[in-house]
């Protein structure tokens, strides 16, 4: 069992990502098994391929995060989109999460250009950020991997 979970920058874009060996499921079983988590995890989110054949499900998300004011930081309520990319194959997946942007009414600022650790005070919403994004990955692998069936 190899699980591994980095941050690494593509060209301009920060992306979380992990393999998961889930042992002797069936192809069509952890491709079930994904659909179900990521509904799970964000019954807002939208599915933009669920391709059973090739093992392929990919939905886009939002996270709301509050950030209180301090001395330091002028605190606000912030909400970001990804996009969650799961690849299975062989009794094991691989989830990504790319394309990070921040959103500001309504339109969305790419990662690479709003940077909230580099900002004055908005270091904590950086931290959270990051926090979050990968409790993501962690939750998937928790309910793909460790699914109960009936």
């Amino acid at each position: 069992m190899s699980v591994t979970a980095f941050a690494s920058h593509v060209p301009d874009e920060k992306v979380y990502s992990e393999t998961v060996d889930c042992g002797s499921v069936s192809q069509l079983d952890l491709f079930r098994r994904v659909r179900i988590a990521v509904s799970q995890l964000g019954p807002d989110n939208k599915t933009l391929i669920a391709d059973k054949e090739t093992g392929d499900f990919v939905s886009q998300g939002y996270l709301a995060i509050n950030v209180q004011r301090t001395e330091n930081s002028p605190g606000g309520s912030y909400q970001f989109r990804y996009v969650l990319t799961v690849e299975s194959v062989n009794r094991k997946y691989r989830a990504s999460i790319t394309s990070i942007e921040f959103m500001d009414n309504g339109r969305s600022i790419p990662m690479k250009n709003f940077n909230p650790k580099a900002e004055k005070g908005l270091e904590a919403l950086g931290n959270e950020l990051d926090s979050r994004l990968r409790g993501i990955l962690a939750e998937l692998q928790l309910r793909v991997k460790d699914y109960k069936p009936f």
